[in-house]
């Protein structure tokens, strides 16, 4: 066409435009006043989500995780930063203060249990000991008691030993179990050695029996007399002794009679001679004691 485009802004006529160009193409040159021009059409693409200028607060998705130990979703083209990690709290601390002290508990009862274990088998093995060896004692003890009712059960019945009669007849009663041996010695001394079942040597002097009798042909006064003088000495210890109703007084001695021999014995007058009666041993004192209080003076 060539008609001419009026210039809107200065009413210059412009050479209308070549018909083969791009029929959507648009002046170069000014437009006229109160026409609108059209946009350029533009290629159709897919929408694109455009980043945006991060202003104030970010707004975040639905559902998220809002806990310090999970990340932020990135949102397209959107740079998130990590939140940092919450520091430790003292529910942590706590806890492993508490599982330490259950954890020496725990220790300390094992130590414990296996203190007792071995201390409940120290004193269960010491008792065990102990209980055998008071049994093992019992026992033989009974057994002891056993066999002196046994020995005291052979004793009877008792014999009775009678002197000479010109010696005062004196009878005492001794076990039918002792033997006897009677020795009459050329001073005119009477001398009698009891014994349980036999009766050692008499002419070894470190024999010992369980019963002496002597009537020795001597003076009271003078068989006593160095026995008294012991007994100043602190070798013996005497006292007063009667036996059959009185019939018999004289003194009783216990301690040393001579150097190697201790013993206990009694001395009383006898018309003009003076007769002993002694053991040789304490572990015979009960059959000593029962001889005593059979101990007569016979006047017929």
């Amino acid at each position: 066409m060539d008609q001419n485009w009026n210039n809107g802004a200065n009413g210059n006529s412009m050479p209308a435009p070549n018909m083969g160009m791009d029929p959507n193409a648009v002046p170069n040159n000014g437009m006229n006043q109160g026409q609108q021009m059209n946009p350029p059409a533009m290629p159709q693409q897919a929408p694109q989500m455009m980043p945006q200028a991060s202003q104030g607060p970010q707004m975040m998705p639905p559902n998220m995780n809002m806990g310090g130990s999970a990340p932020v979703l990135n949102q397209p083209g959107v740079a998130v930063a990590q939140a940092p990690a919450a520091p430790k709290t003292k529910n942590t601390l706590i806890e492993t203060l508490i599982l330490v002290a259950v954890c020496l508990i725990a220790a300390g009862a094992i130590v414990a249990a296996v203190i007792f274990f071995m201390r409940y088998n120290e004193l269960s093995e010491n008792y065990d000991a102990d209980l055998n060896t008071q049994i093992a004692a019992a026992r033989l003890e009974e057994q002891e008691a056993a066999q002196k009712r046994l020995n005291e059960k052979l004793k009877e019945p008792y014999q009775e030993f009678t002197g000479p009669a010109d010696y005062g007849s004196i009878s005492f009663e001794y076990p039918k179990t002792w033997s006897v041996y009677v020795d009459k010695v050329g001073s005119g001394d009477f001398m009698a050695y009891f014994q349980p079942n036999q009766v050692p040597p008499v002419s070894d002097g470190n024999s010992r029996y369980a019963l002496r009798f002597a009537i020795y042909n001597r003076q009271y006064d003078v068989v006593a007399k160095p026995y008294i003088k012991d007994v100043d000495n602190g070798k013996l210890k005497s006292q007063n002794f009667t036996a059959d109703n009185n019939a018999i007084s004289g003194i009783r001695f216990e301690g040393e009679i001579s150097k190697n021999l201790h013993g206990t014995f009694v001395i009383f007058k006898v018309n003009d001679k003076t007769a002993v009666l002694q053991t040789d041993t304490d572990l015979l004192m009960e059959d000593f004691e029962r001889i005593l209080t059979t101990l007569r003076r016979n006047t017929n």
